[in-house]
């Protein structure tokens, strides 16, 4: 829980102050990772595979009403309220956003829709728990099939951004196609940690200094790809496998080091990260009803009021203002509909692991 909280703090203060640095990435690539290592664990505990048997699909349809429980009331509240708004993209487009398939939108739009164009990763995140357990049940529990994936996510974009859209590199990476490496080496670091529990003695903590090392160089080839012509092309295609290398690193040392995991399991990061769903499906309608706030009470043609618009619309205002604002809206969406839909389906929903074959 506290991880997700820190990494969802990065993604929101990148999307809030827009600094040309690319920070929201250090938050977005390690939550792909996180959730392909936390979607497999449960995958391959329980063993949720499409198959034939009826008591591999009855776990399959616990598996996908318990993500549908957690993931889709609470987005239907956020699009209803930036409905309401209005989002002029949720009028247009109504049903890419209610199947979803947002991300498909922005692949095709060239664009993030004002205000809810970060969902395109929950799209990314809903079409990855579809598929994620008819990989896993032709590879089970064999790297070689992941490093296979690996592979084809990094070939689909070099093909993407060199030949498919050229002129915008980034929106080859919305397709889920483009994030399969990064849920891959989540499910490569669940197949560590599974490995390291089976050992009669437990592993040396895994130190910090790979993610420390691994991601300033994440960031040294984003100053490099820069100068370069072709550099945004290029930035496109590497920056989701470097960052899940950094992810795989840094996630390694947060979950299985003691020195992180302390800060990590304070009461505030862990309140956090109950709400950081609350926290990332409201944190981009904001700024759009924030901005329209202030052009509303400063209007133009007034000097003196047009004059405090930047001052206003600036990062460190926008932090302060609009913080205190998102963790309420969060911390209503887990009373009142987070928290009694989890209980529900922890009572009503339980997986259960297959029995063990008996001993001939």
């Amino acid at each position: 829980m506290g991880v997700r909280a820190v990494l969802i703090g990065f993604v929101i203060t990148k999307h809030w102050t827009l600094v040309d640095f690319p920070f929201g990435e250090l938050g977005r690539l390690p939550l792909f990772v996180l959730s392909g290592y936390l979607i497999s664990g449960i995958i391959w505990k329980t063993e949720i595979y499409w198959a034939s048997g009826q008591a591999e699909l009855r776990r399959l349809g616990v598996f996908y009403t318990r993500r549908f429980l957690r993931i889709i009331p609470p987005y239907y509240a956020s699009l209803a309220l930036g409905a309401l708004l209005p989002l002029a993209a949720l009028h247009q487009y109504p049903g890419w956003f209610v199947l979803p398939l947002a991300n498909v939108l922005c692949f095709r739009l060239g664009q993030w829709p004002e205000g809810v164009g970060h969902y395109w990763t929950l799209a990314v995140e809903e079409q990855f728990y579809i598929l994620w357990p008819l990989l896993l049940g032709l590879f089970r529990r064999r790297a070689g099939g992941l490093w296979l994936l690996i592979a084809l996510s990094f070939a689909y974009r070099l093909y993407g951004a060199f030949y498919l859209l050229p002129a915008a590199p980034a929106q080859v990476t919305v397709l889920l196609p483009a994030c399969l490496d990064l849920f891959a080496a989540g499910a490569l670091l669940q197949l560590h940690a599974a490995a390291a529990r089976q050992r009669p003695q437990p592993p040396p903590p895994y130190p910090g200094w790979p993610a420390l090392a691994t991601t300033m160089g994440w960031g040294l080839v984003w100053v490099f790809t820069r100068r370069l012509t072709f550099g945004e092309q290029l930035w496109e295609v590497v920056s989701p496998s470097l960052g899940a290398l950094a992810s795989y690193c840094m996630l390694r040392w947060l979950l299985h080091s003691p020195r992180p995991a302390r800060w990590l399991a304070h009461p505030l990061a862990l309140w956090l990260g109950k709400r950081s769903y609350g926290l990332y499906l409201y944190h981009l309608l904001l700024p759009v009803f924030y901005q329209r706030l202030i052009y509303h009470l400063l209007p133009a043609g007034q000097p003196p009021a047009t004059n405090w618009r930047p001052f206003w619309l600036s990062p460190v205002p926008t932090l302060l203002l609009l913080w205190p604002v998102l963790i309420g809206l969060s911390a209503v969406s887990w009373r009142y509909l987070e928290a009694p839909l989890d209980a529900f389906r922890r009572r009503r929903f339980t997986y259960t692991t297959p029995a063990a074959p008996a001993a001939e």
